[in-house]
């Protein structure tokens, strides 16, 4: 797959290309097992409340999911390698059902980087 180049803001770094969808349950179950099949995680965090500050330590991605199914957490963001590229999958609980926002994180270009001695 192919996408487009990142736009690039004129004080810092490219931003993400982003997606965004509205998932089923069986949607869900889904991802986590492509991404169990096929990506390297890297962490996975959940978020309790929108008010609530995100724990920092990570926690397996079952135990995610289900405390995300039970509405335990209102989000859960799963950081992954997958075909050379950082990827991020937020999914949150809302009224209209689960949302995932997908984020393919920018390659940051060495070019015109010092080299080290």
């Amino acid at each position: 797959m192919t996408s487009p180049s990142p736009t690039q803001l004129p004080d810092g770094p490219p931003l993400p290309e982003m997606r965004e969808a509205v998932l089923s349950r069986d949607d869900v179950l889904t991802l986590v097992a492509d991404l169990q099949a096929h990506a390297q995680i890297t962490g996975t965090l959940c978020k309790a409340a929108p008010q609530q500050q995100t724990p920092l330590h990570n926690i397996s991605l079952e135990t995610a999911v289900e405390q995300f199914f039970t509405w335990a957490v209102s989000a859960i963001q799963i950081r992954y390698a997958y075909d050379g590229h950082e990827w991020t999958d937020t999914l949150l609980n809302t009224p209209a059902g689960m949302r995932l926002v997908r984020c393919q994180h920018p390659r940051f270009s060495t070019a015109g980087s010092p080299r080290p001695q």
